[in-house]
């Protein structure tokens, strides 16, 4: 149905392009690179289109346009001049569905695959002036861009593998093996007089055959339950048109209510907090004093307080307000917002990424950058030279995410929406059943792996979770799968022995990444939480520190985001990802202008 994808530069470079071999619209490579230019004067030359997506008359044919400027996406880096154009028949004058998805993808892949040659580029000494023009060879990119088409193609298709393999045996009611109902095997329980044979001690053991539950397609000596795999996908599975909330916009301008507020309206400014305040600081002539300041950032920092913002974590805040501001000459309330902004920015920003030092009151120690995506890329690479985005890494160490945290926080989920997360940009996530302890457990992941149609490994019940952890890397590695994403067993944050498990597993399996779940509303218990896991990784010989912080729940919290504010800032450890919803694509980074957006509008 795509006729082509081309990547090309707002200064007419093409990046990559690929045409069906199929093309029905223009033939020939030629033609289709004079109706992309077609496309450049009549559309990207001509105006400014509101939407991304235009119907092109060339050569009496209809076709479909659609495009991602790359100064709208959320991707960094040289992006920003890229455009990606697919071009596709005009069918029954109707939006083909999930290309939105489809241009996302190939932008963001595009993205890592070039910043990759271009770093390579740099170390190996060319010259800076001499990148701004440089295209990466294209056909290392082919195989990444096929894998991200076929799973296109696969949605569009709607036939997914895991309804293949869910609704088959409903396509047949009719035959005669779907009529004869496999009856439940018959128990022997031992009546307690005289001696257990180890045969009936063998029958009663529901964990027996685990040690060989490893293979690709997943363990099957699982009970499936088509049931609960029905209502987890009802549950769970977002639809082909849906759209993914991390690849959602953020606003990236907040509103304090500034708007039609002139100077000496005394009681339109009294009802309207921060506004009322700083639009007093009007001051062309004169640089701001710290008495000017006072007044404003105290109202400030009880409006922080109040969306849950622990006090030393608002003071820290103000701190930094009051240093931007201080000295400054404001003569229009634009100017008063924009440096308030600014200033709120660079606050908000160094307290979600501790890697750029912190503020004032917060963790001494400087923190890391949590990008998963690029973390599973960057490994992948390393491990199998310049080759292909999208081809096997059989043989390496996989990227390896350990998911720590108590009881009920929804570990299993927030590892499921990650995995999703990740299959949807072209990785390939093995799941590993390391809580050996809770009853159920096993069942749950399963659940989760056949709806995500992703391989599972596990060895039943009452098991060393740090040995399963262990054989289920060494199975990646042996399968091509690029990502393990380790599930462990909920505990309290007092419970010394399951901590020193706990440890002994991190420690043995050395992760890329560890991940601590907890709820959106923690408040003072998530700070318990986090400071004692933090301890038990890094103390009794461990030193392996938490990376990241997964907060669940997060939709249920409104405006009060203090409390992830204020986690991040007293411990230092970022916020990877936030849970917005039931489904697995709602999952979403913590971005600044969403924080200064839901903090002050």
């Amino acid at each position: 149905m795509i006729d082509s994808v081309t990547i090309f530069t707002k200064g007419g470079t093409v990046l990559y392009h690929d045409q069906s071999a199929n093309s029905i619209i223009v033939g020939d490579k030629e033609n289709n690179l004079s109706m992309i230019n077609h496309f450049i004067s009549s559309i990207l030359l001509e105006n400014k289109p509101e939407s991304n997506r235009e119907v092109l008359s060339f050569n009496e044919q209809n076709v479909v346009a659609e495009w991602l400027d790359g100064s709208k996406s959320k991707v960094d880096g040289g992006c920003i001049h890229w455009i990606v154009l697919v071009l596709y028949p005009d069918v029954a004058l109707r939006k083909l569905s999930g290309v939105d998805a489809l241009l996302s993808s190939v932008m963001k892949r595009y993205a890592l695959f070039y910043d990759h040659h271009k770093q390579n580029q740099t170390e190996n000494g060319v010259d800076s002036t001499n990148l701004q023009l440089y295209v990466p060879p294209r056909a290392e990119f082919d195989t990444a861009y096929e894998s991200i088409l076929r799973r296109f193609q696969d949605q569009l298709s709607n036939v997914p593998h895991n309804k293949q393999q869910t609704q088959k045996p409903n396509s047949q009611k009719g035959s005669s093996n779907n009529l004869k109902k496999k009856g439940k095997e018959k128990t022997v329980w031992h009546d307690g007089k005289g001696k257990v044979t180890k045969e009936a001690l063998a029958s009663l053991d529901m964990s027996k055959d685990a040690q060989d539950s490893s293979t690709a397609s997943g363990p099957g000596e699982i009970r499936e339950d088509s049931r609960a795999i029905a209502e987890a996908h009802a549950t769970y599975m977002p639809s082909n048109d849906e759209k993914p909330a991390w690849e959602e916009e953020d606003e990236t301008d907040f509103d304090i209510q500034w708007g039609g507020v002139e100077v000496g309206e005394e009681e339109e400014e009294q009802a309207s907090g921060l506004r009322g305040f700083f639009s007093k600081l009007l001051t062309p002539n004169a640089p701001l004093t710290k008495a000017d300041l006072e007044p404003p950032l105290k109202q400030m920092k009880e409006l922080l307080t109040s969306k849950n913002v622990a006090v030393s974590t608002a003071q820290a805040i103000c701190d930094v307000v009051e240093r931007q501001l201080l000295g400054k000459k404001v003569g229009t309330l634009v100017g008063v917002k924009r440096a308030v902004r600014h200033a709120l920015e660079d606050a908000v920003e160094r307290i979600l990424r501790p890697e750029l030092g912190g503020i004032g009151g917060g963790s001494a120690k400087r923190g890391k950058s949590v990008d998963v995506l690029r973390g599973v890329v960057e490994k992948r690479e390393k491990g199998k030279g310049l080759l292909g985005l999208g081809s096997s890494n059989r043989g390496g160490r996989p990227f390896v995410i350990v998911m720590i945290g108590i009881n009920g926080v929804g570990k299993s989920t927030s590892l499921a929406k990650i995995a999703y997360y990740l299959q949807s940009n072209q990785c390939n996530p093995l799941l590993a059943a390391c809580d050996t302890f809770r009853s159920g457990a096993v069942e749950q992941l399963s659940v989760h792996a056949k709806c995500l149609s992703l391989p599972l490994y596990h060895q039943g019940y009452a098991k060393d979770p740090a040995s399963v952890a262990k054989a289920a890397i060494s199975k990646a590695a042996e399968h091509g799968n690029d990502v393990v994403m380790i599930d462990t067993a909920g505990r309290m944050q007092n419970n010394v022995p399951l901590m020193k498990a706990l440890a002994k597993l991190v420690t043995e399996t050395s992760p890329d990444l560890v991940l601590f779940v907890c709820e959106a509303l923690v408040g003072n218990d998530g700070m318990d939480q986090l400071s004692m896991f933090q301890k038990a990784l890094t103390t009794g010989g461990h030193t392996r520190p938490i990376d990241g912080i997964v907060l669940t729940k997060f939709d249920t919290v409104s405006d009060k985001v203090g409390a992830a504010l204020t986690l991040t800032h007293l411990t230092g450890v970022p916020i990877a990802f936030c849970g917005t919803g039931q489904k697995y694509n709602h999952l979403k980074p913590l971005s600044v202008p969403y924080v200064i957006q839901s903090l002050f509008s």
